[in-house]
């Protein structure tokens, strides 16, 4: 085995038993309220209430993480700020995108290099949220 995948191998398994991790930062918008349970913060994909408050834009940052531990991330901050409502900003528009491309590559004293490539881009329906207080119309 060569050194290069032998140091492959190693990252491999040290990713393998890696923990998942979730980070939530926050960009205050509104007044926060009394902490409410986490438990008790409801989730709004594509229909929004009538009547509510906006506190805070939440964004997260997830490694390995699973859609519900970043659902519960999210709850638990908003929760903290005194939020009993969660707006799902990218959920209508969440999926995977293919594309491809062509490309040529030419710089001075060398000959041109055409370069193909093929992509995907996750729109990820959990990345933004905004933490919101439901008001009684």
């Amino acid at each position: 085995m060569s050194a290069a995948t032998a140091r492959i191998a190693l990252v491999l398994v040290a990713l393998s038993g890696a923990p998942a991790c979730v980070r939530v930062s926050t960009t205050r918008i509104g007044g926060t309220s009394a902490a409410v349970r986490p438990d008790s913060v409801q989730v709004f994909a594509t229909q929004r209430p009538i009547a509510y408050r906006e506190i805070a834009v939440l964004k997260t940052h997830r490694f390995l993480a699973s859609d519900s531990r970043t659902l519960a991330a999210l709850r638990e901050r908003a929760a903290a700020l005194g939020a009993n409502g969660l707006l799902l900003v990218n959920a209508e528009n969440s999926a995977t995108q293919q594309h491809e491309g062509t490309a040529v590559i030419w710089s001075p004293g060398s000959k041109p290099s055409a370069v193909m490539g093929r992509g995907s881009t996750s729109i990820d329906e959990f990345e933004k949220a905004i933490a919101i207080r439901v008001e009684k119309p």
